[in-house]
């Protein structure tokens, strides 16, 4: 399959009935080899794929099979020109966030996916894209780059504390790795009472010395670019959208320090009774014949005195 060169912007239908997009503020390209066959309400077209710039911005249609018939368009920064509920608005804006412009993603395929998964999104379409007109040539297998843009919207990773309560001592110093590594990813908001840093993948807190009430810390997910969400609309003419997300990605943590308390004393083991002492031997006293010493002999429990001395056991 032909590797295809991607330049510009929005997957719309211009039918031989369309008014041509001319205005100073709009230009487009079409893209070579690159056709989309289209089924919505029953209505089949195919055609060349074009892609909108509207005043430097990609712009995606929102509204699958619905002709351009204006050489201007009105721009809005919310969704308040459409009628797609909440969910759908926040759903469609990470489409367009994680796709064709997201880092890593211009490539004509992941343009394309881009503009099927936000047509599947708000309507009930069948599409497939080729090489020629009318379902002929070679099909274009997206399904990758659609996966991929899909694993973005839904499996978003946050930092491994998120939604978790942080506690340590006051005064005390504490790093917390985030095991999920996507901690850079992220802008932290200072905290009141609590000295918090971010270093790569490790969040230092050093906590306040005095005891503090509960502390909400709020991180904001950085963006690749500084871009706005912008709605295009002009009449009854198909509405687009440049997409960014219109409320920012954020996590919450708690953080809550304490005076660690005074460990009681453990109480002192009760000791063992001594043994009872087993009872002396009977000591004898034996008179011996006196000799010319004082000379005392201590002989086993018998104590020898000379010169007919006696002694007494107590």
């Amino acid at each position: 399959m032909k590797k295809f060169l991607l330049a510009v912007i929005c997957v719309c239908i211009l039918t031989a009935g369309s008014v041509p997009v001319k205005a100073d503020n709009i230009t487009y390209k079409r893209l070579n080899n690159i056709y989309f066959n289209l089924t919505v309400n029953g209505k089949f077209e195919s055609n060349h794929v074009t892609m909108f710039y509207l005043d430097g911005r990609l712009a995606y249609c929102i509204e699958p099979g619905k002709d351009i018939n204006t050489k201007t368009y009105d721009a809005s920064k919310d969704w308040s020109k459409t009628t797609f509920s909440k969910e759908k608005q926040a759903y469609i804006e990470k489409l367009g966030y994680y796709g064709y412009e997201y880092p890593g993603h211009q490539t004509d395929k992941y343009y394309i996916a881009t503009q099927e998964l936000i047509w599947r999104a708000v309507q009930n379409v069948d599409i497939k894209w080729t090489t020629q007109e009318n379902n002929a040539g070679s099909v274009i297998d997206i399904n990758k780059e659609k996966n991929d843009i899909l694993n973005l919207v839904n499996n978003s990773k946050e930092p491994s504390f998120a939604n978790k309560t942080i506690k340590g001592e006051v005064g005390e110093s504490i790093e917390i790795e985030d095991t999920n590594k996507v901690l850079q990813n992220y802008e932290l908001n200072k905290s009141k009472y609590h000295q918090i840093t971010m270093s790569n993948n490790k969040l230092k807190i050093t906590f306040n010395k005095e005891v503090k009430e509960l502390e909400e810390i709020t991180l904001t997910k950085k963006k690749y670019d500084n871009n706005i969400l912008l709605i295009y609309t002009k009449g009854d003419s198909q509405k687009l959208a440049a997409l960014r997300l219109s409320s920012p990605e954020v996590i919450k943590f708690k953080v809550q320090n304490y005076i660690k308390p005074e460990e009681p004393k453990k109480p002192e083991e009760p000791k063992e009774p001594e043994p009872p002492k087993e009872p002396e031997e009977p000591k004898e006293i034996v008179k011996v014949p006196s000799t010319a010493d004082n000379e005392i002999i201590k002989r086993f429990n018998v104590i020898y005195i000379r010169n007919y001395d006696t002694i007494k056991f107590k």
